[in-house]
């Protein structure tokens, strides 16, 4: 971070009210259309020297580019060196990098140093060929733009870069917006600027909104801990109305389903009733054998805190994708170790979705002839095993097989009844050998095909053919064994990552997320039990399911098979609008509790939201429109107006947010604020130029700190969580535009809100905002 010291100065008030640019000031706009007119130059030459033929490099710059940001984060600097390297070597940017000539720069930083004056303009997009001292840098990675976020006019800098302190002054710190190509506002210390036709006028308001007023206790604390001691608070019991009261003393046999709005307590009447049975039948529901079952691993820990505040810290909480790779890997010691980095998304969808079940089904009876033509070749019964395998009266392979062998017992002569027993006993004895069944499953054409036709549109040849190429790259060995003969002295890298990092064979026998479902739904539907020979999936006493409307069908079924079907309890909680993850499949409620096997589940809506004033529960239910309930969750408390801004680009974004949670940290040092971006690359851009001015941290695995402070991550990232302060940072067409899907995400974003929410949309604002 830049090291920064302040001139002397007398700080210069802002305007009350709008009125005419001073002489002063139509100074600095003459020299801001001369920068502009000169850039203008400089792209047209650019543009010009390229048309009918592809400069040299281009290509090069251009690929270095995508690399970029596909990028792991240790190779960015790399990937960056290697960018100026080319770019350099062109003497500027390839054509299709040039910047946007109607709008090509946001900022314009002056700095002084002892090689004289330097004008920088910071950009999304670099662009070194301007002229001597003169440059437009990418504001996201270029180290002199941390100047411009840390420092103001007149202020001292020093930052270090390559080894070398790079020192001198700001003279000017500007930022410039474009309307339709032209000049349209320049910030000044005492306002900004605006083109009111053919004359200027100084606008007093600032870029962002002022967040103040949260409560003096952070939200973090209220919930999980004190400020000095770190012990958890007893908070949460104090919250429960009598709704909620009521729904502890249900049956602890009925499975229930408690549904309701964000911020209605789902969460903590679920982990409640948990502590209700644990005390009241300690026995029956002993604490280290019930299992809470989330979506996210923000939700895992918020709800372990949670559980241990209640005395209750022995309950297991997992994420589905922990607890079902623990459990395959227990059942199945033969799977590949290693995990593959991302399941692509059209794979991904594909083993989530539930026309899988339709191969499955085929897969099975496939597998049925096979085994029955075998065992009549065996017996030399010609076709009677398998007309009566044909008949297809059972889901489980299993229970296939012993009707078909009861009724073949029925008509051999009663000396053969044995060999009948014993040959069907070896292949009941097979089934949970399910190995080669898993990998037909997904790597064979029709299988897929079939999914794909029965799944009404929802899957497509590109699915089929992206999860082919995908488990045929997981079923090559990798490069450690397909060079076992070569000396590993002579396949060390440069970087000292294994040579399969980065590349499509870092896929060779690995195993995705979505495959341990799989397995273990074959598992049961070979044998009737999720087990093997040494193991079996155990049950569970007290089955929690949070935030359920983000777990596939096939997930469900897995998970459901672990409660314990006489004298167990199952708690389910969700909300149908808050459903973010498309590759869940989430229906509705009777076929989500169907796949878990609580058809009968009870159902309770909570009513009352007391998380979000009443601004942000109003701005929820517009964002949601047709999607939100008939009947909307009651808010409790008023709190501030949500704020709304319309800027320019990304860059003028970033230098908003920079600007307010400046002013709010130093103002209320205990808050807890959440930056949302829609994606997680959404949240790294974001980052990457906050952590330059402010203390921020990144958070995209569940580390959430619960306590004061600046985190930046994604919608996926947030389910279940609150903060003071949330800001959506992308909240614009094209991060979210008019679909069910964008609404219910950018309606969990706004919802993790207890105080106040701003919404921030460079470029052209989302349809779905009021």
């Amino acid at each position: 971070m830049a090291r920064k010291s302040k001139a002397a100065r007398k700080a210069r008030a802002p305007v009350a009210r709008r009125r005419a640019a001073n002489q002063a000031e139509r100074a600095v706009l003459a020299e801001e259309q001369a920068l502009l007119e000169q850039v203008r130059a400089a792209l047209s030459k650019a543009a010009r020297r390229r048309i009918g033929g592809r400069a040299a490099g281009g290509g090069e710059f251009e690929t270095l580019r995508e690399e970029l940001f596909e990028a792991r984060e240790d190779d960015v600097g790399l990937v960056l060196a290697l960018m100026h390297q080319q770019a350099a070597r062109d003497g500027t940017a390839a054509l299709g990098t040039l910047p946007e000539r109607q709008a090509p720069y946001f900022a314009h930083l002056r700095v002084r140093t002892d090689g004289g004056q330097r004008d920088i303009l910071l950009g999304p997009r670099a662009f070194p060929g301007l002229g001597p001292g003169l440059s437009i840098v990418d504001f996201r990675y270029a180290p002199i733009a941390e100047v411009f976020f840390t420092c103001e006019e007149g202020d001292d800098y020093a930052i270090d870069m390559a080894g070398r302190t790079l020192e001198g002054v700001v003279e000017a710190r500007r930022i410039v917006t474009f309307v339709a190509g032209e000049l349209g506002g320049v910030s000044v210390p005492a306002g900004t600027l605006v083109r009111a036709g053919k004359r200027w006028l100084l606008e007093p308001a600032a870029l962002g909104p002022p967040l103040t007023g949260a409560p003096a206790a952070p939200l973090a604390q209220q919930l999980v801990g004190g400020a000095s001691s770190g012990t958890l608070a007893p908070v949460a019991a104090e919250l429960l109305d009598r709704q909620q009261q009521d729904l502890l003393d249900r049956a602890p046999e009925q499975p229930l389903l408690i549904l309701g709005s964000a911020g209605c307590g789902k969460t903590t009447v679920a982990l409640h009733r948990v502590a209700r049975l644990c005390r009241r039948w300690p026995d029956q529901y002993p604490p280290r054998r019930c299992l809470v079952v989330v979506p996210e691993r923000g939700l895992r820990r918020l709800s372990e805190r949670l559980l241990a505040e209640l005395g209750l810290s022995e309950v297991a909480v997992f994420t589905f994708g922990e607890w079902v790779s623990q459990q395959a890997r227990a059942l199945l010691p033969w799977l590949p170790a290693r995990q593959a980095p991302e399941t692509p998304q059209g794979v991904s969808k594909m083993k989530r979705h539930p026309a899988l079940f339709a191969a499955i089904d085929q897969l099975i009876d496939d597998h049925a002839a096979e085994i029955a033509e075998q065992l009549d070749r065996r017996l030399q019964l010609g076709t009677v095993v398998q007309d009566a395998m044909a008949v297809r009266a059972e889901q489980v392979l299993a229970h296939r097989l012993r009707r078909v062998q009861r009724q073949v017992a029925k008509v051999v002569p009663r000396g053969k009844r044995k060999r009948v027993e014993v040959a069907f006993a070896e292949q009941l004895r097979q089934l949970s050998h399910i190995r080669e069944d898993f990998y037909r499953l997904i790597g064979d054409r029709e299988l897929l095909e079939l999914a794909a036709h029965v799944s009404a549109g929802e899957l497509s040849s590109q699915h089929v053919e992206a999860t082919l190429a995908h488990t045929s790259r997981q079923l090559d060995d990798p490069a450690d064994i397909r060079y076992a003969h070569i000396d590993p002295k002579r396949l060390a890298t440069v970087d000292g990552r294994e040579i399969d990092d980065g590349t499509p064979d870092e896929l060779a026998r690995t195993m995705d997320d979505e495959d341990y479902a799989i397995l273990l739904e074959l598992l049961y539907r070979n044998q009737g039990k999720t087990a093997t020979r040494t193991r079996k999936l155990p049950r569970v006493p007290h089955l929690v399911v949070d935030e359920a409307q983000e777990l596939a069908p096939l997930e469900l079924r897995v998970l459901g098979r672990v409660r314990r079907l006489r004298g167990g309890a199952t708690t389910v909680a969700g909300d149908a609008a808050q459903q973010v993850d498309e590759a869940s499949s989430f229906t509705s409620w009777p076929k989500a509790l169907a796949a878990l096997g609580v058809p009968d589940a009870a159902s309770a809506c909570l009513e009352t939201t007391y998380r979000c004033p009443k601004p942000v529960a109003e701005l929820a239910a517009q964002i949601l429109g047709p999607l939100a309930p008939k009947v909307p969750p009651k808010a409790l408390r008023d709190g501030a107006p949500v704020s709304r801004s319309v800027l320019g680009s990304e860059g003028h974004v970033a230098v908003a947010i920079t600007d307010v949670l400046t002013k709010l940290t130093t103002k209320q040092p205990q808050t807890c604020v959440a930056v949302i971006a829609r994606h997680a690359q959404g949240a790294r851009l974001i980052y990457q130029v906050l952590s330059r001015a402010l203390d921020v941290r990144l958070v995209l695995e569940g580390d959430f700190s619960f306590a004061p402070g600046i985190e930046v991550t994604d919608v996926a990232e947030v389910k279940g969580l609150e903060f003071d302060y949330v800001i959506v940072p992308d909240a614009s067409l094209r991060q979210y535009p008019d679909t069910p899907e964008a609404r219910r995400i950018l309606h969990v974003a706004v919802t993790r809100a207890a105080h106040q929410v701003w919404i921030l949309s460079p470029g052209t604002a989302s349809p779905i905002l009021p």
